[in-house]
């Protein structure tokens, strides 16, 4: 798991080089399904610590049998530190240097509204033996590919370049 966190924080690092970047590891580490699977994720604004927060389901689906039947899993992840600008319906970080790095976006409605990661985030989930690292990254820039990367504690060449580009290789799965 140390591997994982080193590999967000250089590759946040890294990125920071060119613009400012920063990382938040949430403090809730849940245990889940060593070989499972992420199936839905969400943001939402915590109600009793006003923080931003993501409710992610876990299942067993890829190893469902008649002997082993599905079970899914739903863990929440806090991330501390994050501000709510009304106004603007954004949420932001302070980054290096006290410049505010946009994080998520408030959508929708007042009757139904969704939050959505800003362009330039990313959250990391890595599971050691099935327990659970969830690790916000954000830049003010743009980053492509997918912004929500599972990795396990495996060291397959599909898992470092997960961790360091944020997608698989070409023709990797």
């Amino acid at each position: 798991m140390r591997i994982a966190i080193f590999l967000a924080i250089l590759f946040a690092a890294s990125v920071s080089a060119i613009a400012s970047g920063t990382g938040i590891v949430s403090p809730d580490h849940p245990q889940t399904f060593a070989y499972g699977e992420m199936i839905w994720h969400q943001l939402y604004l915590e109600r009793e610590g006003g923080e931003l927060a993501a409710r992610i389901t876990f299942s067993n689906l890829p190893y469902v049998s008649d002997d082993e039947p599905r079970r899914d899993e739903s863990f929440d992840f806090r991330f501390p530190g994050i501000k709510f600008d009304a106004t603007r319906r954004t949420f932001f970080v302070n980054g290096r240097g006290g410049q505010t790095i946009p994080v998520a976006r408030s959508r929708g409605g007042s009757l139904f509204s969704w939050i959505d990661l800003a362009p330039g985030a990313k959250i990391y989930l890595h599971k050691d033996s099935g327990r659970v690292t969830a690790i916000l990254t954000a830049t003010d820039r743009p980053r492509t590919g997918s912004q929500w990367i599972e990795t396990d504690d495996n060291f397959s060449l599909q898992n470092i370049l997960v961790a360091l580009f944020g997608q698989p290789g070409p023709g990797l799965p």
